[in-house]
């Protein structure tokens, strides 16, 4: 009787599995995974690593498809900057979480009130451009940065980073992050790493590629709320070798006024390619060419213009290419945007003087980064 039992129980199991990798157990019986303890007093709102949208009460929603929605990269958007906008629903609820009923159909408009989605602090790190006495700020540093990549912020912070002397000279320096999406382990982890630096700001957003435009507008926002006293502001990545030294010698000759620098683009097009994680469909953008834009490696531009940016997104529908995204902003502006020679998107052939010359560049490994930092060269400025 014991070895029927055990049979069964074999059967049941293994056509549960069955069940479950096919997706057709019942709603009931799938699991909704209740917000863990001690995520803090915020929940994420966005879509997570596997494509699926988390609603603002924590949970799984599902997307319900008709003939005329479309989602281009079928069940793997892992590595994908996509987002879908239900920009009609944007344009009447003006606090609508990046997209709840998605319907692709919908054409993105130019324009619409107050439809940028909103996201509240988990760290807000409002102290950091404090100046007690009478040092200016010349340059604030906004660096997109993922959890999990604690040595390269650790590499950062003695090399190209070490001239803000802590957070406390001319340069200063935020590194960005929202929340993980998939170990509550690391938002812990970064909160504990904001705490004993200093120099982490987060955010209740997902953070996810698809979700760049998001991260981009945050750390903006967040300049113009609490380091509005810097006279410029430069957006990288932590991937990137930026030579502060030189960035802050040249800062005043290039003479940015309602533009922003770095390597733009002048005559991008759109990516129709459905399989591209790129893809942008003509419902999303029916134009042939991007506006100008410049690249989100590196660029720099003024506080005002960063003031002006934050300003006007409310009413600039969300797009995800993030960098093309801030070009719309400019764009509606009526703003500029130049390429200086120094900014470079691509990896640059590495050789530690002549890095000294560059002002940034692109996909760089922590030992060439601390090779560029300690060579000593002939003076470059």
């Amino acid at each position: 009787m014991l070895r029927i039992y055990q049979k069964f129980m074999f059967v049941v199991c293994m056509a549960s599995m069955m069940f479950l990798m096919l997706g057709l157990l019942p709603e009931t019986m799938r699991e909704q995974k209740e917000p863990e303890e001690n995520e803090g007093d915020v929940l994420s709102v966005g879509y997570n690593r596997r494509g699926q949208f988390i609603n603002r009460n924590g949970f799984i929603q599902k997307w319900h498809m008709n003939a005329t929605d479309f989602h281009p990269f079928g069940n793997d958007t892992r590595n994908s900057r996509f987002i879908v906008v239900d920009h009609t629903n944007l344009s009447i609820n003006g606090n609508h979480f990046v997209n709840q009923s998605a319907n692709t159909s919908k054409v993105r408009p130019d324009k619409c009130n107050s439809c940028f989605p909103k996201f509240t602090y988990i760290y807000k790190n409002k102290n950091l451009c404090s100046t007690y006495d009478s040092k200016h700020i010349k340059l604030l540093v906004i660096i997109f940065t993922i959890h999990n990549d604690v040595k390269t912020r650790n590499t950062l912070r003695k090399t190209w980073l070490s001239i803000s002397n802590n957070n406390t000279g001319e340069l200063r320096y935020v590194f960005l992050l929202g929340k993980h999406t998939r170990k509550n382990n690391w938002n812990i982890e970064a909160l504990k790493e904001a705490k004993t630096h200093g120099d982490i700001l987060i955010k209740d957003f997902m953070d996810v590629y698809r979700n760049l435009t998001l991260k981009t507008m945050s750390g903006l926002q967040w300049a113009v709320e609490f380091c509005s006293n810097a006279e410029y502001v430069m957006k990288t990545d932590a991937d990137m070798w930026v030579n502060t030294p030189r960035l802050l010698h040249f800062l005043d000759s290039f003479k940015i006024k309602n533009e922003i620098i770095g390597s733009c683009f002048s005559k991008a097009m759109p990516v129709r390619k459905k399989t591209s994680k790129w893809y942008v469909s003509m419902q999303q953008y029916p134009f042939k060419y991007f506006p100008e834009f410049c690249s989100g490696t590196g660029y720099v531009t003024t506080m005002q213009v960063v003031k002006d940016i934050v300003k006007i997104s409310p009413n600039t529908p969300y797009f995800h290419l993030e960098d093309v995204y801030i070009g719309l902003c400019m764009k509606a502006l009526k703003y500029k945007l130049r390429s200086v020679k120094g900014f470079n998107r691509y990896k640059m052939k590495f050789s530690a003087c002549e890095y000294q010359k560059l002002i940034t560049s692109h996909h760089i490994p922590q030992s060439d980064i601390e090779k560029a930092w300690s060579t000593k060269c002939w003076n470059y400025l």
